[in-house]
């Protein structure tokens, strides 16, 4: 319990200023897909434009590679996670839930 009460109140997070506009330009890159009718052709054409801003972002010299990211419709509504650990969470998740 200790170490939690460290993890949680006691150590920063670091954040790094290419991490917030690499996450801000791939949701930025979401926002044309807000309020679309949701499709079956919805999924790829959000992992279309997360690609090719991901490009970007590695042209830019903002990331190294390509991040991890997940985008998936589920109910009608729309999951993006981006980050190894969003991802893992989301995934975990939806496997709870029984839609995946």
């Amino acid at each position: 319990m200790t170490d939690l009460h460290k993890l949680l109140f006691k150590t920063k997070a670091t954040v790094t200023d290419r991490e917030v506009l690499a996450t801000a330009r791939l949701n930025a890159c979401l926002k044309p897909f807000a309020g679309q009718e949701i499709t079956d052709d919805i999924v790829p054409r959000i992992e279309i434009a997360i690609r090719e801003e991901a490009d970007r972002l590695i042209e830019d010299r903002v990331l190294q590679q390509r991040p991890d990211w997940l985008a998936v419709v589920v109910g009608r509504r729309l999951h993006v996670a981006f980050g190894a650990k969003a991802v893992q969470q989301l995934s975990r998740e939806l496997k709870q839930a029984g839609h995946i």
